[in-house]
């Protein structure tokens, strides 16, 4: 008996590594115009380059990144729901379901985010500390916010404008579970690019959805 509760346990671990994995690797996949562009813009040592890549990478990220991440998150809640899934089938359905929707969506999102990186750079080559510590705390917010509304692919079914505002009211009115999801999401991402790279591409997108996930869920049901 004892036994079979071990290879139980060993099986569940097993099977939920196979789960996150498989869909990470598939949403890498997804996106590796963007990984390309990526691997490029940190070896390139040209302003001119630098720029011409930047570009084309605002550019794709609502045509690429954004589908695949609302579909990445569609999974992993399936995952949380513990219902059966053919992952690959479903990936690809969930991508051309929200296509539209979460493309529309990470425009809006790619606009913000050019905004405050780009003011968040002037800002610390200027030097001025105030400033850079206001535009930090603009982007934890916004980090925040970016993974709720990730996270409500499956939830909040309006219409954009109104799933924007239904996200930002469950941020505003659960302070608490929302900061503690930014450090949360900050302190995985640092660790897996800095302390174990090696598993970036394996878990660096379904883990995260799954602890924004738990966090959604649990904000969700309060509200409801």
């Amino acid at each position: 008996m004892q036994n079979s509760g071990v290879f139980s346990s060993f099986y569940m671990i097993a099977d939920w590594i196979y789960r996150y994995t498989s869909v990470n690797i598939i949403w890498v996949i997804f996106n590796l115009p963007l990984v390309f562009l990526l691997f490029n813009l940190l070896l390139a040592d040209n302003l001119g380059v630098i720029v011409i890549l930047a570009g084309l990478m605002l550019l794709l990220l609502p045509f690429v990144f954004y589908p695949a991440n609302a579909a990445l998150f569609s999974i992993v809640d399936l995952f949380i729901k513990k219902e059966d899934v053919k992952i690959l089938r479903e990936f690809w359905l969930c991508f051309k379901k929200n296509y539209k929707r979460s493309m529309k969506i990470g425009g809006i999102f790619t606009v913000l985010w050019s905004f405050l990186l780009i003011d968040l750079f002037y800002v610390i080559n200027l030097g001025n500390s105030a400033l850079t510590y206001l535009f930090i705390v603009l982007c934890f917010f916004a980090f925040v916010y970016h993974l709720l509304v990730c996270s409500s692919t499956n939830y909040l079914q309006a219409d954009i404008i109104s799933t924007l505002k239904k996200a930002a009211n469950l941020m505003l009115t659960h302070p608490i579970l929302s900061i503690s999801l930014g450090f949360i999401g900050c302190g995985f991402l640092y660790t897996i690019t800095n302390i174990t790279p090696i598993f970036l591409p394996f878990f660096s997108g379904s883990v995260l959805a799954f602890l924004s996930l738990l966090v959604f869920i649990k904000i969700h049901r309060e509200k409801v």
